[in-house]
This record gives C-alpha cells, sequence and structure tokens, in this order.
C-alpha cells in the first residue's frame, strides 16, 4: 500500500452512542448499512425494502447522524418489532451532526459481516437485489457489484446501466453510493473521505479504489 493509502488508512468516525442492539451482527453474510439524517417521512419504508429481501441471513445498521426529527426513534421502534428477521440489527446516534462521510463509515464499522450494502434513507431495494449482488460478489475477485436504479415519482427512468470503466470515471461519477462492498476493501481504503463539499464522497469513493486496482 503506497504513503498515500497508508496516510488514509484512519477511517473517519464520529463519537456515537448504540441507542438499540438485537441479534448476532456477525452471523449475517450482509449488512445493509443505512445512514439516517432528517428523513424520518422515509425510513421506515426504506426498512421494510430491507425487511423484504430474499437474502438470509442478513443484518441492518442504521446510524442516526444527530437527526433534529424523530427518525432514530421510528427506527428504534421498528427494529422491536421486526428484528427478528433478521440474524442482527443495531441503532446507533451520533453525539453530534458529523456529515455523510463520518455517518456511512460508523454504520459500515458497526458491521459484522464481510460485505455491507450501502442504502439512503430516503431510496429503496427491490426484494432480490442484495441476494443477487452478493452472488455476483462471490463468484468473483471483485470490490463491489453495483445495480441498476429506477427512479420513481415524478422524474421515472432507469440509472446505472453502464458497466464499470475507469475511463468513464474521469469524466463523471456515474456510480450510484448504493453497492454492495467487501468490508475488507472499505478497510483497504480507509472508508469514505469527509469532502469539503458534501455530495462527492461516493465519487471519491470509486476514483480511490481505481487507483488501488480495485474493481
Amino acid at each position: 500500500m503506497s504513503a498515500k493509502a497508508n496516510a488514509r488508512a484512519q477511517i473517519q468516525l464520529a463519537a456515537r452512542d448504540v441507542v438499540y442492539e438485537s441479534g448476532d451482527l456477525a452471523a449475517a453474510e450482509a449488512s445493509v448499512c443505512i445512514t439516517l439524517y432528517n428523513y424520518a417521512a422515509f425510513v421506515v419504508e426504506a426498512l421494510e425494502s430491507v425487511y423484504a429481501q430474499t437474502l438470509r441471513p442478513l443484518a441492518v445498521v442504521v446510524v442516526d447522524d444527530c437527526s433534529r426529527d424523530d427518525g432514530a426513534a421510528r427506527v428504534e421502534r421498528w427494529m422491536r418489532s421486526y428484528g427478528d428477521r433478521f440474524a442482527g440489527v443495531c441503532l446507533a446516534r451520533h453525539a453530534q451532526n458529523g456529515g455523510l462521510a463520518r455517518a456511512r463509515n460508523g454504520a459500515i464499522d458497526l458491521a459484522r459481516s464481510p460485505y455491507v450494502m450501502v442504502l439512503d434513507a430516503d431510496n429503496l431495494l427491490y426484494p432480490r437485489c442484495v441476494e443477487r449482488l452478493l452472488r455476483s460478489l462471490d463468484a468473483s475477485p471483485h470490490a463491489f457489484a453495483y445495480s441498476i436504479l429506477e427512479r420513481f415519482g415524478e422524474h421515472r427512468g432507469l440509472m446505472g446501466t453502464s458497466s464499470w470503466d475507469p475511463d468513464h470515471l474521469k469524466l463523471e461519477n456515474y456510480i450510484d453510493a448504493m453497492a454492495l462492498l467487501r468490508k475488507s476493501a472499505w478497510e483497504q481504503l480507509g472508508g469514505y473521505e469527509r469532502m469539503q463539499t458534501g455530495g462527492w464522497e461516493d465519487y471519491d469513493f470509486w476514483c480511490r479504489c481505481v487507483e488501488a486496482g480495485l474493481d
């Protein structure tokens, strides 16, 4: 690993408290890691899409980045009611807002499975999503797998339909954050970088995958 990569090896984490935990996170094949910030109106629907996944065993980790709404309380109630479906569930809360990169790093750090699926609290997964991505990685040496996205609501259409191409990344980020990662690859890269301008964390992560020879 280069000196530059070594400098990034310290993953940026924020102070957090585990609010609720049940089951055995280490018993899951994969963990869905959700970051939550003022998405109380959407997060339960996102969780229900995780509940409907065909993959078993599965874990769910949610990190609330010091939201100003009652999203964390809704997640805790949901986990207490439906947590038995999963190998393990965990809800943690940051003491102060640390930003998207640290929230994602915190959720992945808490996960104990070899694979982690990144999911934003206002998005949904089709039932076979995690299982299909996991089987793709099982059969390959690759660091991550991503799926096609479908827009719903006012604007409809497909996104993320292009295959992995480092040259394409020179022009733009065409891969969404919602991908299944090998946790070892996330650790190798030092997690997501906290960006001065929010919203570039995903692009930076994919570009660092290219630099590290991960595909």
